[in-house]
């Protein structure tokens, strides 16, 4: 994932409301150690808390290039309107721990939290400049009311893709985005080119210049009849 706050200036409009908490040196090694030091927690604690009810409603937290979902504390809680259990999410994930001792992360992310619809995500294969290819992002099954949609959705996102394109720093980029309920288009997620999941195209080795259309996972195979198995 390409660190939020390198596009969210550019492409602000297109995404959810987002804001940032940079962290010092000494937050950076409080959050990588996992351990306690009250005096720079209770700081830190007061500056995220001051960004969290500037929000309406809970929120969502994150570092700057990943979700932490590998946290146990995630499973049980992805909103938040504190920031000690903020915090603690962040020092619970291995991931953002990782990316923050790397340098590839030097903030927290918070976003007002939202529900979403798994049948209105979806990720983006532009290369070239151009939409490619789409696919659904959540495989967990087959969503039978996206068939009659596939068009539908393809078309907007043909729609979004040229309307972002003069924004984006690269040519081939994968993203993640949701549709509103109102039939807006909303990023998710910015992602580098072959670094992340292809999802239902399967391999990055192909012809991206062909598009494709939109992908959906196909509906299970019904076996009738006389069915005999042997091993």
């Amino acid at each position: 994932m390409t660190a939020l706050s390198d596009w969210y200036t550019s492409l602000a409009d297109f995404t959810f409301p987002t804001m940032f908490v940079r962290l010092h040196e000494d937050e950076k090694s409080l959050l990588i150690s996992g351990e306690s030091n009250s005096e720079i927690e209770e700081k830190l604690c007061k500056r995220l808390e001051k960004v969290i009810t500037a929000l309406p409603g809970a929120c969502f937290i994150g570092a700057d290039t990943v979700t932490p979902d590998d946290s146990p504390l995630f499973s049980r809680k992805k909103s938040h309107a504190h920031a000690k259990t903020a915090l603690e999410l962040i020092k619970t994930s291995p991931k953002a721990q990782e990316e923050i001792k790397s340098g590839r992360s030097e903030r927290i992310v918070v976003r007002p939290y939202r529900r979403m619809d798994k049948t209105r995500e979806f990720r983006l294969f532009v290369f070239e400049g151009k939409l490619s290819g789409m696919s659904q992002r959540i495989l967990e099954r087959h969503f039978r009311r996206l068939e009659g949609r596939r068009e539908d959705y393809w078309q907007k996102a043909l729609s979004f893709t040229e309307e972002i394109v003069p924004f984006l720093d690269k040519k081939n980029v994968v993203i993640d985005i949701y549709f509103t309920s109102d039939g807006n288009v909303l990023i998710v997620d910015m992602n580098q080119w072959e670094e992340c999941d292809p999802l239902l195209f399967r391999k990055w080795d192909r012809d991206w210049s062909e598009v494709s259309g939109l992908k959906l996972m196909s509906e299970p195979i019904k076996m009738q009849g006389d069915v005999k198995v042997s091993f």
